[in-house]
């Protein structure tokens, strides 16, 4: 303990002042004969133990420790004192929280003794401070673990899988948007799960009770649209003998949610906006104004603020949503829930969890699924399929790469140059290339596709990519990618 505990001396008489050095010279001393230079020492520097004497010209030994107390408390103090007043000794003690007084003469062994009892005591409370507050960061993290665990399990929030931060975060917002009826905004890409975290904003809500129905625009044409969510008057200009309802006819108190909202007309773009805006619309063909009292959740695949900036969706529509956002990440961001989705998957579809040895959990771990959960939903079909007609029922590692490279090279295909993930095509090995060129080809088609999945966010790019800022800026320069590196953000 000695040596390194740091004691503070404080003495304006010299024979005193080295006397105390000399009997306490195991530990780490500081001397002065000023009070004032002392007090300024202290607050500026780490130390254990002030011993100090009571009476000095410039400042008392109490009020010394006073001062430094107002900046700091842990640490311990003994007074010396020649005079024998023990009333004003002990209030004074009191007052500055002194652990003991001595009077002088004071002999070495006492000083050494009573020197030792202070800091070994310090050392005590310090401990005990440090165990309290060990014990209370366990209890938090503990009560904060059952609540999680007892919320899990009794709301619909299991089914969300995941313990990625970002699962984390999007299970928080869905408990906290899901108390509003105002409108969410659901984003990501084809396959992360925007149609369960729409559907857990709707079965967490007040409305769960109501009927919940999704439409897309993707999937109905386009001059359905208005139709099937507004509804149709009878009459001469819609041709309907009969008037039909629509989405909000028949959702009373529940919720419509519309995906790929991006496709919407312009049109239909402004009677959505009027009726979140005052829950009121037309049904196509009528002239009667109606309400109803259905909250509007909407999902999108695309960057609905580029779409914005382009002039293919409203800015006012887009104020409007944006204000209560979620954003589902994609499985290549998230690739330590794999393992664990394809374990519910199975769960939930009755099929059977292939057993992986820790090279073929690896495999799947590693690839990048540009159809996400939905790919990924197909993968595990067949790698049952493959598993019933091998012998042992087992998967061999060079089928699961055969599955994973033809998935790969399908959805290149299908998705082409907008693709998240791209699958590249490597020249043939007779034939000339320029190296150099081949790989800065996709050195740049990387970049370009990084920097428009971060809405050209040169900071959150270089995150990504994990190359450095100036590194990514250089790149930029020398590809003459049409990007604002002078933008921090």
């Amino acid at each position: 303990m000695a040596n390194l505990m740091k004691i503070v001396i404080v003495d304006d008489d010299e024979v005193n002042l080295t006397f105390c050095q000399r009997v306490l010279q195991d530990f780490e001393t500081f001397p002065f004969r000023d009070p004032k230079k002392a007090l300024t020492y202290c607050l500026q520097n780490d130390f254990d133990l002030v011993l100090t004497d009571m009476r000095m010209p410039s400042m008392t030994g109490i009020g010394l420790i006073q001062e430094i107390r107002k900046k700091k408390d842990d640490f311990a103090a003994l007074i010396i004192s020649a005079y024998s007043d023990s009333e004003y000794l002990m209030e004074a003690v009191n007052a500055a929280n002194i652990s003991q007084y001595l009077l002088k003469p004071v002999e070495a062994a006492v000083l050494s003794t009573k020197v030792t009892d202070a800091l070994r005591h310090l050392q005590w409370s310090r401990q005990k401070r440090i165990d309290e507050q060990r014990l209370a960061e366990q209890a938090h993290k503990l009560q904060q673990e059952n609540t999680q665990l007892r919320f899990h399990a009794a709301t619909p929030l299991a089914s969300l899988v995941g313990t990625n931060p970002s699962v984390v975060k999007t299970k928080e917002l869905i408990k906290s948007f899901a108390l509003s009826d105002y409108p969410v905004l659901i984003t990501g890409e084809e396959g992360t799960g925007k149609k369960l975290v729409a559907r857990l904003l709707h079965e967490l809500s007040d409305r769960k009770e109501c009927p919940y129905a999704t439409i897309s625009t993707s999937t109905i044409p386009e001059d359905l649209l208005e139709t099937e969510i507004f509804g149709a008057s009878k009459g001469a200009q819609t041709g309907l003998k009969v008037s039909r309802e629509g989405f909000l006819d028949r959702l009373a108190g529940g919720t419509l949610s519309v995906e790929e909202v991006e496709g919407l007309p312009k049109t239909l773009q402004s009677k959505i906006l009027k009726f979140l805006q005052y829950g009121t619309y037309y049904p196509v063909g009528g002239t009667e104004e109606r309400s109803a009292d259905v909250r509007i959740l909407l999902s999108s695949k695309s960057n609905l603020g580029q779409e914005m900036e382009d002039g293919t969706f409203r800015k006012d529509l887009y104020f409007k949503v944006a204000n209560l956002q979620i954003k589902t990440l994609p499985l290549r961001e998230r690739r330590e829930d794999i393992l664990a989705i394809m374990e519910t998957l199975a769960k939930r579809e009755n099929r059977s969890l292939p057993v992986l040895d820790a090279k073929q959990k690896d495999m799947l771990t590693r690839y990048s699924y540009p159809g996400n959960i939905r790919e990924l939903q197909g993968i595990l079909e067949k790698l049952n399929l493959l598993q019933g007609s091998s012998a042992g029922n087992q998967v061999s590692i060079e089928e699961i790469d055969r599955i994973l490279k033809a998935n790969a090279q399908v959805y290149a295909s299908i998705q082409g140059s907008n693709a998240p993930v791209k699958t590249i095509q490597l020249p043939p090995g007779h034939e000339p290339v320029d190296m150099r060129e081949f790989v800065d080809a996709i050195e740049k088609d990387i970049i370009i596709t990084a920097l428009k999945f971060n809405d050209n966010n040169i900071s959150q790019t270089s995150r990504n990519l994990m190359i450095s800022r100036q590194g990514l800026k250089n790149k930029i320069k020398r590809y003459e990618i049409p990007v604002d590196i002078d933008d921090e953000e």
